[in-house]
């Protein structure tokens, strides 16, 4: 009788975390017309005329967790009229306008002027470019994966303070508002970390058979590794949150305004270098920004930068096997005298000498 009671117990039980695990997964705040009732099915795609599946699953959860959890499925995807749909032929257009207001706005939010400066840059589709190019640049989804917000530490932003002693002069409603939606931003960060945006600008940078494809500069060839040797990518590598990146040094505040170096309005054009370094650098001056970051020791090219950087290299690994092997001259000198390798109290080394 009581192994039935204790059974019955843990049987409800687990119907009661069933029940509330599975009816927090739903996806109900855009997802009026109800397309997750079809996409919430994990294998439901298709084959295409090349053969490669294609999958159709939507998240649900990941879906309520995103930037576009309160986009309606429509207002990206346009080209459906109707449901069920007929199979979808055109991709989505990320200028679309959304249905979604945000503060002080009197037109619905879209992406347009983001996509005016990506077509504007390198990375954007230009009529005289070779197919072979057109194909590999980077399009919106390349990047941008609807990532989830990750939390920031509240410490980081006063609320309710700051916002108590902004309505001691500004009580209209619509500065409330505005100032809860840029806190809400910072209080949700969404963009990558540099160890992130490295990986991410390498996935194509460092493909060599594909650069060569593209005909690019030797310079631009190796960027990647370059930037890697670099004291930049060197602190990056080792985690550092605040050492330039890809982006830090290659576009401005508008993160999409990626030039050549001889455009007017590159970052890394010569006439705004100085500007860019100072982002970091305060004291920049005419003679930092000669300094090359990708910069290639090349015996030929460099021989004194050669020469520099190996006699730095020689002089590092004689002091670490320097001291290894003092380190093991004493270690030989103290047993062969007798005393005896062991730690106790905090001393390693106990007994009398023989000397």
């Amino acid at each position: 009788m009581e192994a039935t009671k204790k059974y019955l117990t843990f049987s409800i039980y687990v119907a009661v975390v069933f029940i509330v695990l599975t009816s927090g997964f739903r996806a109900e705040a855009a997802d009026k017309e109800n397309c997750l009732m079809c996409h919430k099915y994990r294998f439901i795609g298709r084959i295409d005329e090349n053969g490669k599946k294609i999958n159709y699953n939507v998240d649900g959860h990941m879906y309520t967790k995103s930037v576009h959890r309160n986009v309606s499925c429509r207002d990206c995807h346009t080209n459906i009229k109707k449901l069920p749909h007929d199979p979808v032929t055109e991709e989505v257009n990320c200028a679309n306008q959304c249905h979604v207001k945000p503060p002080f706005a009197e037109e619905n939010f879209s992406h347009k002027k983001i996509i005016d400066s990506y077509n504007e840059s390198v990375h954007g589709v230009k009529s005289e470019d070779s197919p072979e190019l057109q194909k590999a640049k980077p399009y919106c989804k390349f990047c941008h994966l609807n990532p989830i917000y990750t939390r920031v530490d509240e410490k980081r932003i006063a609320y309710e303070e700051t916002l108590a002693r902004c309505q001691n002069c500004h009580q209209k409603n619509g500065v409330t508002q505005a100032y809860k939606h840029i806190t809400h931003r910072l209080r949700h960060k969404t963009s990558r970390s540099p160890q992130e945006v490295v990986s991410l600008c390498s996935k194509c940078h460092q493909d060599v058979d594909l650069m060569k494809t593209l005909k690019v500069s030797d310079v631009s060839m190796t960027a990647v590794e370059t930037y890697n040797h670099s004291i930049h990518g060197k602190a990056v590598a080792l985690g550092s949150q605040e050492a330039a990146d890809c982006i830090s040094c290659h576009a401005s505040n508008t993160l999409h305004d990626i030039y050549k170096k001889d455009h007017a309005t590159a970052t890394v054009n010569k006439d705004n270098l100085k500007t860019t370094c100072k982002q970091c650098h305060k004291n920049t001056n005419d003679r930092f920004i000669e300094i090359a970051v990708h910069s290639r020791i090349d015996r030929n090219e460099k021989p004194a930068l050669f020469f520099a950087s190996f006699g730095l290299k020689l002089a590092l690994f004689a002091t670490v096997f320097g001291l290894m092997g003092l380190l093991s001259l004493e270690t030989y000198a103290r047993k062969k005298n007798g005393l005896k390798w062991q730690i106790r109290r905090g001393t390693t080394w106990r007994g009398e000498s023989k000397r």
